[in-house]
């Protein structure tokens, strides 16, 4: 690791922040800092290092979404086809689109699990039932289920199980190894634990309905994984270079009505990749200079967007990048 000038700055700041998680920063592809802070799991005193893992949430919509586009490349998947042909009867009076889904656009009704109902199969059934919202039809509404539907779409097209095409198509092209669904045995002890922190008291937040967020939320990532990601799909490693031109550009409002595309969000100097689950947080910034990846497991009650702020701080005060988003 090379000498990084601003290491102390954002260790004091940390530090003296009371944050408790972990750090990974790139430099001009190089890793530059990776750092972690206080416990994984409080109860049993086991303390967060390089390996944690946490609850990736809503930028798991970028894992999903580099697999949508690589299977796209592949011919396997045409992103304008309407859901039903991979779906049968999904939605028949409002068509739906595969690039409605990732664009956040389909009209779909936010998702309300159904207890009764298990695994991807489940959730899809609950989202089909719940139908769609003609006021919000073609019409930007962040929902999961948007993401979850794809991550079926991805099943039937490959005739795999969303975790094989994981597996495939990003961990062993990555070389991630820090990285599983949540039901990895082999990863269980690196997942770290959520906390509301309430009057110093730190309050576990056990996650449920994981079975049911393929796609949308029930990955767990380290932050050295996650910023690793980051760093070999801006670099060609995991899409063709014309698609993470495509990606990564910000022109063509046809394609992209929006700064949203491939679950990530494409701001004018910068990409944000974030997602909130079950008191893990973890925000990553790049550019063409940095990637800085945050994660927390403790979460101040009532909790006021901490962690991404203090990714803000360092990005901005200490690293002395800009974030333009128009």
């Amino acid at each position: 690791m090379e000498t990084f000038t601003e290491f102390k700055d954002i260790n004091d700041y940390l530090t003296t922040s009371n944050f408790n998680g972990n750090i990974t920063i790139y430099k001009d592809n190089k890793l530059v800092m990776s750092n972690a802070y206080g416990y994984r799991d409080f109860e049993n005193s086991i303390k967060n290092d390089s390996k944690s893992m946490y609850l990736i949430g809503s930028a798991n919509k970028f894992i999903t979404g580099l697999m949508l586009r690589q299977l796209e490349e592949k011919g396997t998947i045409n992103i304008n086809d309407n859901v039903n042909k991979y779906i049968p009867n999904f939605q028949n009076k409002y068509p739906i689109s595969i690039k409605d889904l990732m664009l956040h656009r389909s009209g779909l009704a936010r998702i309300n699990l159904n207890p009764n109902m298990h695994n991807l199969d489940g959730a899809i059934a609950s989202i089909k039932s719940q139908g769609v919202l003609p006021a919000q039809y073609h019409q930007f509404n962040y929902n999961d289920a948007n993401y979850i539907t794809l991550a079926k779409i991805i099943e039937v097209a490959t005739n795999k199980t969303f975790e094989e095409n994981l597996n495939e198509l990003i961990l062993n092209k990555a070389h991630l190894k820090y990285t599983s669904r949540y039901d990895s045995v082999e990863h269980k002890k690196y997942m770290a634990k959520g906390y509301k922190s309430i009057h110093n008291q730190n309050i576990y937040v056990p996650p449920m309905n994981l079975d049911k967020y393929d796609g949308a939320g029930n990955i767990y990532i380290s932050t050295d994984d996650m910023a690793k990601l980051v760093k070999k799909f801006k670099s060609d490693r995991i899409l063709s270079h014309s698609s993470t031109v495509n990606l990564l550009s910000t022109g063509d409002l046809n394609l992209y009505p929006g700064t949203y595309r491939y679950g990530f969000y494409n701001f004018l100097n910068y990409h944000r990749y974030r997602g909130i689950f079950y008191k893990n947080d973890i925000v990553t910034y790049s550019n063409d200079r940095y990637i800085v990846s945050i994660a927390s497991n403790k979460l101040p009650e009532p909790y006021n967007q901490e962690t991404e702020k203090m990714a803000q701080h360092i990005f901005t005060n200490i690293l002395g990048q800009q974030l333009k988003q128009k």
